[in-house]
Order: C-alpha cells, then structure tokens, then sequence
C-alpha cells in the first residue's frame, strides 16, 4: 500500500441475512502499514489533503479515539449489532474503574459479549479454533456441537422437517461431519440405586460419581449440544426450539427479542444462556428452573429488576447484568460482592411459593372401617439430619427454610396431621430424639425407641448427640413393646465366619455404619394380642456400592426371620442359607426348605419401612418382592467376599409386598437437582395384613415449578408415605385386586 491513500476493508453494504445494514467498523491499512478501526459513517485519512479544517494529525486523533471508545465498548449498547445506523459517533467519558474484582469481571464478560455480535459468532469462533488446531477430528474441542443456521432452511431445522444437513465439517479430504438435527433424544442414565444426595462435607458440589451418572447418554454419531442463533436480528423464536431439551448452551445474543418463552423452562440442561443486546424489559421467574446453568448474559437488555425465583440457580458462576438500568440495590450487590451473593440475596428474600394441594388419600378398600381396632396405619419418613442440611448441599433452599427449627416444626405439623399408629422415621439425631421428637410425640400418643448408628461407638458423649439414627413411634394405647433389637452391619458382618475378610471386604462393606432397628408389638385391642414385627431400615446410598445395598438387604431379612423364629409362637427354625456346602444341589436344598417354611412366616405379621435407596427396578426390589434373587443377578457380581450370597444367590421366606405396588409405586419420594424417584418402601407380609388405603403423591404440576425438596413446604428431600392396613383374619387368601377409589385427604381422620 502505498502513498497516503487509505485503503478500507468493510464497508457499508447487506448483510449475510440480505438485511441492509452498516457495519459497525470498518478497519483500514495506513501508508505505514498500520491498522485501525473506523467508526460507522466516517472515513479516516492518513496523510494527503483531508476536509477543509482539519489536519492529518486531528483526523488520526479523532479516528483513533473513536477505535478506543469503540473497543471499550462506550458507545451505543447496541454498537456491535449488525443492525446499528450510520452516524456520528459520540465519544464518551472516561469509563469507569472497577470498584471491584466482581465488577471488573463484569466489565471483561461484558465486553467479550459485545465482541460476539456478528452472526454465528460463537459457532464461527468454534470453526475457527478447529482450524487453528490443525483439524476437525481427534482434537479436544468438538464444534460438532456448534449449530449455525440459515434464513432458507432454519424453520424447517427447527420444526424438525428438514433432513439437509445444517453444514458439513471436511477433514482434509475426509468424510465428512455431517450436523443434523437430532433424531432422538438422548437417554438419561437410570440410577437405579442413588438417591441424588449430596455426601457431608463434599462442599458446593455433588460427589463426582454421582455427576457421571445424572449426565446424559448419548448415542454414537454426529450429535450437537449447543446452538448459536447470535446477531440474526430475530424477532421471535420458534417453539420447536424448546423441544431439544438436551441443549447445554444457547446464544440468542444480539437479536431483536422482547421478551423470554415461558417453554424456556423446558431446557434443564442448560449451562449458558446468552441473551444480551435484546430489548427484554422482565426476566421470566421460570427462569430459575433452569437450576444447571453456569453462566446467564443479560447485557445491554431495558431490565430494571430481577425475581426472586433466580435464587433457585445454585449452580450459576457468572450473572452478566451490565448495561441494564438496573435498580440501586441489585446493581451493587452485584459489583460488590458478586453473582453468589446476589443469588443467595434473591434466594432468601424472596417470599414462601405456594403450597402444593393436599396430597389425595388412594382407598383400597371403601368398606373399612377406619376406627376399626383390626385396622392400622404406617408411615415412613426419612427428615433429613441437621448435620446434613447444610447450606452447601441443598444451595437452592432458602436459608430460613433449611434451618433446623423450621424443618423440624414442619414435620412435626405433619405427623400431628396425618396421626399414623405406627411411625418409622430415619436420620434422626440422637438429640433431637431426646429433646424433640420424643417429648412432641408423647403428647400426641405415642411411645418410641431410637438406634443410633455404628460410629456412635467411637465417639465421645458429646458428638454421639449429633450422629443420626433410626427412631420408631408406636400408639400406647394399640400396641405395647415387648423388645427391640439393633443391626448393625458392620458388627455383625464382623462375627460372620463365611464373610471372607478381604480387602475389598474392609474397604467397601466395612466403611458403612448403616442399621436396621427391629421392634416387636404385640396389639392390645385385638383377640390373642397378635404379634407385630416392625423394622426401620436406612440402607447405604451411593450407587456406587450397589453390593453393599445387597448384602444390607440380604443380612436385615435374615436376622428379622431369626427374631422371627425366636420371639413369635408355632414357627420353626429359621431356613440357613449360610449352612457350609457347594454346587447346586445345596442351593436346591435351601430352596425347597425356604417354600416350605414360606406358609410359616406368612402367619406373622411383619412390616419393614426405610429409606432404601434403590428404584423399583433395581435388584434390592426384587428381592425384597420375590423372595430371591439369582447369583448371576448384575447386581451380584462384587459379591466375591460373601461366598455363600455368591454361590446361592440371595433367598428370605417372608413373603413381602410393597403396599404402594396394590395401586402403582409412587413417582417420587425423593427430589433434588440430580436425581427424582422413588426409593423408600413399606413392606408387608401379604398372608396377615391386606392394604386398604394409600398417601398419595405430591401434586405433578406443582412437583414441576420446583427445582427439588427441601423447599419452603417441603422439609425434607423425601416426603412421607403412609399406608393403610387391615389385618386378615386366620385362613383367608392373599389380598385379591382391590379397586382403588379415591376421595380428598382429610387430615384427622380418626
């Protein structure tokens, strides 16, 4: 380039969607070779005659202080669209300094936002780093995920018609990456022995294993996450757009939007979320479904405030809020102490949500009588500990709503609501047992024992307060306590002669301190004062120890037939399975006298509740329903240690039935972030108790507007189940198929 003449590159003209429209800069090369940024409608000179009144010198000044205010962002909001109108540019004041590292994040994230008007700039930029990699395949970057689109064939892409790939990535020669909309969804991993809880102490995130397994399966094959609809001047946005609910990461930057979709809420996957130079004027509250994202842009938007509902985003490190005309408070929250504070600020100040309607009460059976003395009724509740329900884990909860006092007197108002004869509660502290729930449920009527869990042991009198455990209330006036009795696994594992005690014995079975507490009842209102057998169990949860889960269950069906055995009238020796020999003769013998002794322990009645972190597709259900589980069961293959479990497989002759299986298992009795099922039970013998009556589920649209328990009405992150029994009487058959009906709950109801 030579002489003065300056040399642009461009220019005003269309851009790529046909839309005219002046860039916003235009860069040019001097006479020495050096490049600058030229304002929308003005034209820079180096050197050579200029307009009347003014020197080179001024022009380069003036030119070069308009590319400073350009870069730093001081102009228009919008001076990055492709959408911006030619005329002078107003060069503005010093910017500000940062008051702090909060607010100069702020500013850096609000800039690199500007830079990224251009149409596609985030798939370009993806393209980009592909190349500079040195190839589309095998790097570590994958813009496979990066979706682009097109004027022509966009509604058709995103209504699911169109089968032309949205563009194609050439390897050097290769066969091409193809990138088509999705034709399935993908899968979710089912957890079918997690509860989704997050471990003591593992701080503000969820334990690694139990991140792997809440991610996504995806298929094989060319599959995209992340749309980029940045700078393409839209209006609206299509409602097939929401149906991808497995996107990560959508940019609807610096387009003409006023307002967010409510369908938005659809996408729970979401990481990043880039809606900045719009012209939104509110934030929808259904926003804080979206509990996974990371990073939300909302720059240079008309927004003045924000709803509280944003404090439901736990998760969220980066919250981009600048060149909005944001309220006095929100806007130095946000510059003092951070996106964190602010979202616990939104969190905590923000008012109860509504309460979820009374969940239904499911008959069986409409003729019982419920005052009836033949007739009981069970519940089962796991009320989260206070030692567990720290502001880490359960960060989507408002502080004043996790406190201990008013979870506690919450679950108090449901046990005085509901008034079970018999209530098995889990993670239960020993303190609170001592100061609270025994001395509440002594008024109400109720007798109770408590079994702490094994690390009580080790433990001074101090902390063993705090170690949580097992708690079982029974009505004084139904029933009396003839004993009670404590499993605790470890121990017991530890006087077991066919356990093998190896390494994987010690590392995997013996660092659990899981229990089952057994009481025995005899029911004073009923001929002969029948016997009632009740367990309380809390299995181990993570599902990375599925054999752990297993042998648990296998031990707590043994050691309840042995009490079995030993404390009810006319039952026989218990059926060994832990007798020595090999090979499938011994199996077959211990099958045989497992149905014999079946008709035995069905003339008992049994009830186990807990909190058994397993799915009903899991193979603890199974067992538990069935009465065996084959050694080549999936979930049998660590069971090397336990020999005989592994030679035989798993067998109990009690005869159990979930109560919730007569009508169907509940959706739900667990709800975080990461994980939603069902994995606390009653079981029942089936030859003495027939269900009669069901709690019935939290409301599903209610369930939907939250992002997981506990929450403002909810106390816990389980909810309670009850069921209804009657007892049958001697010589009847098993429970024929009941009819269920349904009529409001009402809470009292004897």
């Amino acid at each position: 380039m030579g002489g003065g003449n300056a040399h642009m590159v461009g220019m005003t003209g269309p851009n790529e969607l046909g839309i005219g429209a002046m860039m916003p800069s235009a860069m040019m090369v001097n006479g020495n070779g050096m490049m600058g940024s030229m304002a929308p409608g003005h034209t820079m000179y180096s050197g050579g005659e200029g307009p009347p009144g003014i020197s080179a010198a001024q022009a380069m000044a003036q030119a070069q202080a308009a590319a400073q205010a350009a870069a730093q962002g001081m102009g228009n909001p919008m001076m990055s669209s492709p959408s911006v109108m030619s005329g002078p540019v107003q060069i503005a004041p010093t910017p500000v300094m940062p008051s702090s590292q909060f607010h100069q994040q702020q500013m850096i994230v609000h800039q690199r936002s500007r830079a990224s008007a251009t149409p596609h700039h985030h798939a370009r930029s993806a393209m980009a780093q592909q190349r500079q990699q040195g190839g589309y395949l095998g790097n570590s970057y994958d813009a496979s995920h990066l979706v682009g689109s097109s004027a022509t064939n966009y509604a058709d892409f995103l209504s699911g018609r169109s089968t032309t790939p949205m563009g194609h990535l050439n390897n050097h020669g290769s066969t091409p990456v193809t990138i088509r909309p999705p034709s399935t969804r993908p899968k979710s991993v089912s957890v079918s022995s997690a509860n989704g809880r997050r471990t003591p102490g593992s701080g503000a995130s969820l334990p690694q294993q139990q991140q792997q397994q809440q991610q996504p399966v995806r298929k094989s094959g060319p599959r995209w996450t992340e749309l980029d609809l940045g700078g393409m001047n839209l209006r609206a946005i299509s409602a097939p757009l929401f149906r991808y609910t497995f996107m990560t990461k959508l940019y609807l930057n610096h387009n003409q939007l006023t307002h967010i979709p409510l369908a938005i809420t659809n996408l729970r996957c979401l990481e990043e979320l880039d809606i900045s130079g719009n012209m939104l004027s509110v934030v929808p509250p259904e926003l804080g479904l979206c509990c996974r994202l990371r990073e939300l842009l909302l720059f240079d938007n008309q927004i003045s405030d924000l709803p509280c509902e944003l404090g439901t985003l736990y998760q969220l490190e980066t919250l981009g809020l600048e060149g909005n005309p944001l309220q006095d408070d929100i806007k130095g929250l946000l510059q003092k102490e951070g996106t964190r504070a602010l979202i616990e600020y939104l969190r905590d100040s923000g008012s109860a949500m509504p309460a979820p309607p009374d969940r239904q009460w499911i008959s069986l059976d409409k003729d019982v009588k419920t005052d009836s003395p033949e007739v009981l009724t069970v519940l089962s509740y796991n009320v989260l500990c206070p030692k567990y329900a720290t502001p880490q884990m359960y960060s989507y909860c408002p502080s004043w709503a996790l406190a201990w006092e008013y979870r506690r007197d919450t679950i108090l108002s449901e046990l005085s609501a509901l008034q079970p004869d018999i209530v098995c509660l889990q993670e239960v502290e020993a303190i609170q047992f001592d100061e609270c729930f025994k001395v509440k449920l002594r008024e109400m009527g109720y007798e109770g024992v408590f079994w702490t869990k094994s690390r009580a042991r080790t433990m001074s009198e101090d902390e063993r307060k705090r170690v949580d455990g097992c708690a079982t209330f029974y009505k004084s006036s139904m029933f009396t306590c003839q004993t009670t009795h404590l499993l605790e696994f470890q121990q017991s594992a530890l006087n077991r002669k066919d356990f093998r005690k190896c390494d994987d014995f010690f590392n995997r079975f013996m660092t659990k301190d899981n229990i089952v507490g057994f009481a025995m009842l005899k029911h004073k209102k009923l001929p002969g004062e029948p016997m009632l057998f009740v367990a309380n169990a809390h299995v181990h949860w993570d599902p990375e120890f599925v054999d752990v889960k297993m042998v648990q269950a296998a031990m707590l069906t043994e050691e309840l037939a042995m009490l079995i055995q030993k404390h009810a009238p006319g039952i026989g020796p218990a059926p060994s399975v832990m007798s020595p020999g090999s090979g499938e003769s011994e199996a077959h013998r211990v099958q045989l006298q497992l149905q014999a002794q079946q008709k035995q322990f069905q003339k008992v009645a049994t009830i186990i509740c807990g909190d058994f972190n397993s799915t009903p597709d899991s193979g603890l259900y199974e067992f538990f329903s069935r009465g065996r589980l084959d050694k080549d069961h999936e979930e049998l293959v660590r069971l090397e240690p336990y020999a005989d479990y592994k030679r035989h497989g798993l067998r109990h002759p009690l005869g159990l039935k979930s109560a919730y299986a007569s009508k169907e298992e509940l959706p739900l009795t667990n709800l975080t972030p990461t994980f939603r099922g069902t994995i606390d039970y009653i079981w029942y013998t089936t030859g003495t108790l027939i269900p009669t009556g069901l709690l019935g589920k939290v409301d599903e649209e209610w369930i939907s507007q939250v992002v997981g328990f506990p929450n403002t009405h909810i106390p816990s992150d389980h909810i309670p189940i009850m069921a209804e029994f009657k007892w049958k009487p001697s010589g009847n058959v098993p429970n024929p198929a009941a009819t269920p009906g349904r009529h409001s709950f009402q809470y009292n109801r004897k």
